[in-house]
């Protein structure tokens, strides 16, 4: 019996998050109520080096779970990326139900910030 479409899209995309760091990265995202940067990301995820950030945010950029926007307006001359869920991800947390709990996540998140 073969698998229908919609789910094995979905395995293939909870295979991608099942990831501990880009799990904690999505869910970090999820509470936030902005766009981080990556230095903001750092700072909430202190555990993870800098090189493995910035490992799983290009994965989840690929896979387009997360969107980057570049900005100029700061004191430094280059650009700074924030990172933001994608409608995908946002579509799949809703799924899973993670964003029926997004106001607990923010709360939560104000509390550690």
């Amino acid at each position: 019996m073969e698998t229908p479409k919609k789910f094995e899209k979905m395995r293939k995309d909870l295979e991608i998050i099942s990831e501990k760091t880009r799990y904690k990265i999505l869910l970090t995202l999820l509470a936030s109520k902005e766009k981080l940067s990556f230095s903001q990301l750092k700072e909430l995820l202190p555990s993870i080096p800098d090189n493995s950030l910035n490992y799983h945010l290009n994965v989840l950029k690929e896979q387009d779970f997360i969107k980057n926007e570049k900005r100029t307006d700061y004191k430094r001359s280059e650009p700074r990326s924030f990172y933001s869920l994608s409608k995908r991800a946002i579509s799949l947390l809703d799924d899973l139900g993670l964003t029926k709990v997004k106001e607990e996540f923010q709360v939560l998140f104000k509390q550690m910030t």
